[in-house]
C-alpha cells in the first residue's frame, strides 16, 4: 500500500489507519495528520462524501501533497479507482486555495485521450467537477469585464470538458 499517494477504499484506509501513528496536528478542515513510523512517511486523513452511503468516508493521503501536476499524473494513470477518485478530490480541494488546475488537467485529458477509459473519465470529470461553469477566480477588486473573461474562461474549460466526454463515449463504445 505504500506505493499509493491516495487511498479511499474503506477497507484499505481502515488496515492502514492500524499502522499508523497520530500526530494530534490539524492540516486543515476536518483533516488529521498521521506517521508511518517504519517509512517516516507522513498521511493525512481526510472525509469525503461517499455517493453511494449516508454517511462521509474516510481517506488518506500522503502528507506534503505532490505537485497540481503530479496529480493529474495520478488520475490519468493508477491503476486504483479510488487513487483516481482522491486526486481528483484534491485538485477540487486546492482549487479553493486559489490552485488552478482544470486547464492542465482538460489539456492532459486531450494529449491522452487514447489512454483514458470511460470509467476513469468519468471519476475524473465528476469529482473534479469538471461540468462546473462557475468562475472560481478572485472577483473583488476586478474590472467588471475582467470578472466577464473569467466566467467566460470556466465555460469554456467545462465545454472543452464535455467535448471530451463525448468523444470518448464515440471512441469507447
Amino acid at each position: 500500500m505504500t506505493d499509493r499517494t491516495f487511498i479511499e477504499d474503506q477497507d484499505l484506509v481502515e488496515k492502514m489507519l492500524k499502522k499508523l501513528t497520530p500526530l494530534n496536528e490539524s492540516s486543515g478542515w476536518q483533516c488529521e495528520l498521521f506517521i508511518d513510523k517504519t517509512t517516516n512517511q507522513k498521511w493525512e486523513k481526510y472525509q469525503f462524501e461517499l455517493l453511494e452511503a449516508d454517511n462521509d468516508g474516510i481517506g488518506l493521503r500522503r502528507f506534503p501533497y505532490p505537485s497540481t501536476k503530479e496529480i493529474i499524473r495520478i488520475a490519468l494513470t493508477s491503476k486504483y479507482f479510488d487513487e483516481i477518485d482522491g486526486a481528483s478530490g484534491l485538485l477540487l480541494e486546492m482549487e479553493f486555495d486559489k490552485v488552478e488546475f482544470r486547464e492542465m488537467l482538460i489539456s492532459e485529458i486531450e494529449k491522452n485521450i487514447n489512454n483514458i477509459d470511460k470509467d476513469r473519465f468519468e471519476i475524473i470529470y465528476n469529482r473534479a467537477e469538471l461540468y462546473e461553469t462557475l468562475n472560481k477566480r478572485e472577483v473583488l477588486g476586478k474590472h467588471y469585464k475582467q470578472i466577464e473573461k473569467d466566467a467566460e474562461y470556466f465555460k469554456e474549460l467545462m465545454a472543452k470538458a464535455e467535448g471530451l466526454r463525448q468523444r470518448l463515449k464515440q471512441i469507447k463504445k
